[in-house]
């Protein structure tokens, strides 16, 4: 991101009115994003709504990328996007208590047939068939399988024995199989290709326990990281991704390097406190010259104004954090500091609504899902 970028983006916010913290988007740079991740896409795409959580967003992207469905983590997500759109097949990207999914099924009629809930132990397969029968109701039931990354998950014994009891049971149908990998990308070079043969052997032999069957499931694998490593060849159907699209810090890697950083935190300088003391040194005589921003503690990083960083000496606040800087800043009061977040999930819904930018003006504020 140059210079110059960020003090557009900046006046821009300014001139928009910009008077508290707030998630931007720059949809030019999501545009060029969607494109990077469709080229060479062979598999479905499944978008991860935590990452993106902002329904207007997640249309906006499907209109670029057409996808099997959403996958959702939380309850009060998983009830606004049923309650938002009918038609969506959801995935559940972590498996929810047994009770939270009983409250979705009662609030939604449709959840039955619109909802692969993921079981990942025995006991919890044994709790969601307990909820079938009790409500009479016919659970599509996806397994998650331990393929390396040892989160949780089910082990090949396991998936063998859930396979059968899915099978026999009149309340339950097998939807799918899904397998995060997400240590993969994050391992050593040395080690990353034994392990990828390892996962990729340990998904196919989930796969072949279902046998003829398996081509008509959601066979789930991938993430931001991985996700375009993955072709036609192998059992997979879809793959998951959705932080890439928009690029926080954590997701710099070799894999990601067609990518733009496309979201960011603009919050208003209070103030601007040049040959500042230092806090209880005063007659040392040494100063620095510090920015007070409106709100702070976020998961994100000072990237404008310019080589301005967070201060040792007043620490992190969530009032109004203090950066240190350059003396030669042009900063003022009521200028749009910016701050590039580390992760999009829980931060860019984090104020409620996020603007949307394009062609270096904004262009829709849209409500965001909760977390």
């Amino acid at each position: 991101m140059t210079s110059t970028y960020l003090d557009e983006l900046s006046g821009t916010l300014r001139e928009h009115g910009v008077d508290q913290p707030v998630a931007v988007i720059d949809l030019d740079r999501l545009d060029a994003n969607c494109t990077a991740a469709g080229a060479g896409l062979e598999l479905n795409a499944r978008l991860v709504a935590k990452s993106l959580p902002c329904l207007p967003l997640l249309d906006y992207i499907r209109t670029q990328i057409p996808t099997s469905g959403l996958m959702s983590f939380s309850e009060p997500m998983l009830s606004a996007l049923l309650n938002g759109e009918p038609g969506t097949d959801h995935l559940l990207g972590k498996p929810l208590p047994v009770t939270a999914a009983r409250r979705v099924l009662q609030a939604h009629s449709d959840a039955a047939h619109r909802v692969q809930w993921l079981i990942d132990s025995p006991e919890r397969l044994e709790q969601y068939l307990s909820l079938a029968n009790g409500s009479e109701t016919v659970l599509r039931l996806s397994l998650e399988l331990d393929v390396g990354l040892h989160r949780g998950g089910l082990t090949l014994d396991m998936v063998k024995q859930a396979v059968k009891k899915i099978a026999t049971h009149p309340y339950a149908v097998l939807s799918g199989l899904m397998g995060y990998e997400a240590h993969l990308a994050k391992l050593p070079t040395l080690m990353r290709e034994r392990a990828r043969r390892a996962s990729s052997v340990a998904y196919g032999d989930a796969v072949s326990v279902v046998e003829q069957g398996a081509q008509e499931l959601c066979l789930n694998t991938g993430g931001s990281l991985t996700f375009q490593s993955y072709t036609g060849i192998g059992p997979a159907t879809e793959v998951a991704f959705g932080s890439v699209l928009v690029k926080p810090s954590d997701f710099e890697h070799s894999s990601t390097k067609a990518f733009l950083p496309a979201l960011f935190l603009a919050t208003p300088i209070l103030k601007l406190m040049q040959k500042n003391p230092l806090p209880g040194l005063d007659a040392l005589g040494l100063n620095r010259t510090n920015v007070a921003i409106s709100g702070g503690h976020y998961l994100a990083s000072p990237v404008f104004p310019r080589g301005f960083r967070y201060s040792a000496i007043f620490g992190r606040s969530s009032n109004q954090e203090v950066w240190v800087g350059p003396k030669s800043t042009t900063a003022q009061p009521g200028d749009v500091a910016l701050l590039r977040p580390s992760q999009s999930e829980a931060v860019l819904n984090q104020f409620g609504s996020v603007l949307a930018l394009s062609g270096g003006q904004v262009v829709a504020e849209w409500p965001c899902l909760p977390n």
